[in-house]
């Protein structure tokens, strides 16, 4: 019985050793793993540096703000505000190289003359009927053999009848604008419908004149320098900027043939910084007079520009 007894503790001293030896560690092939931090539940943890994401970096696109009662124009597509035209005052308004700007003019954005202490003036001709054939080509290659860039306002009519002419006009430089499409009648004895769809079928015209070189014209002329509020406010509406001036004679009359003596000295008389010039090309008289006076200017200094 004793021997038992022994035996039976033996064993569990056997036992309590083995339980108390490590087993053999195995190398590792691994890296150690990465210590994270330590973040509650709450936290978040910002970027050092900001990276855009998709949605910041396209900007929000700008609502189109639409006045209200505006009329959609397609042609142009633009809203203009058509409700405020029955406020405009429809007195005719006339212009003459002597006219004084008033209020009117400052709020419609219209242009009668540079205001500049360089020696510069502006060339515009008036484009509506050509009773001396060739004569568009004579005035091109006198601005062009001396580098004058010009602004030709377009009857659509003279579009109908020479788009060859616009497009060389176009080619070589010069800045296109709009004088209505038959110079008849005043566009202040018109509807606003009449007097937006005679803008649009001018544009129509030259837009088939230039085909792909079509860019929708920026600067308006009334004709015969008669006009009122009205048709101010809507070429603005439009988009135009209406340009009078501040230079002319009477050399639309394509009956009345002065010469070049005379075209020259009424040409001079209206030199000043700024001017522009409201010139026509129906008979011969500025085509013989500009070579010389635009030499002349050019020697002592002054510059050309177009709008």
């Amino acid at each position: 019985m004793r021997k038992i007894i022994a035996l039976f503790f033996m064993l569990l001293t056997v036992l309590n050793l083995s339980c108390c030896v490590k087993p053999t560690e195995q190398p590792s092939f691994t890296h150690a793993p990465t210590v994270m931090p330590e973040v509650s539940s709450t936290e978040i943890i910002q970027p050092t540096e900001s990276i855009p994401t998709k949605e910041s970096a396209t900007p929000s696109p700008t609502p189109t703000v639409i006045p209200p009662g505006s009329t959609y124009i397609e042609f142009y597509d633009l809203y203009a505000d058509l409700t405020k035209t029955g406020e405009m005052k429809r007195d005719t308004i006339h212009w003459s190289e002597k006219g004084q700007r008033t209020e009117v003019f400052d709020k419609h954005n219209v242009i009668t003359t540079i205001d500049t202490e360089e020696k510069v003036m502006y060339l515009t001709f008036n484009l509506g009927y050509e009773h001396v054939r060739g004569n568009t080509e004579k005035l091109l290659e006198i601005l062009k053999n001396r580098n004058i860039s010009a602004t030709f306002f377009l009857v659509g009519e003279f579009i109908e009848v020479f788009p060859e002419k616009v497009r060389a006009i176009y080619a070589d430089g010069h800045t296109l604008g709009a004088h209505s499409y038959y110079h008849i009648p005043p566009s202040h004895t018109m509807t606003d419908e009449e007097y937006i769809e005679d803008f649009i079928k001018t544009e129509k015209l030259l837009k088939i004149a230039l085909d792909s070189d079509y860019k929708r014209m920026r600067y308006y002329r009334p004709i015969s320098g008669e006009y009122c509020e009205r048709d101010l406010y809507i070429a603005k509406a439009l988009g135009y900027t209406t340009v009078l001036f501040d230079a002319t004679y009477s050399d639309w009359n394509r009956t009345v043939i002065n010469g070049y003596e005379y075209a020259y000295n009424e040409l001079v008389k209206d030199i000043h910084k700024g001017a522009i010039y409201q010139l026509h090309i129906v008979t011969p008289d500025n085509i013989e007079a500009l070579p010389v006076f635009l030499d002349e200017l050019i020697g002592d200094g002054w510059m050309f520009k177009a709008f």
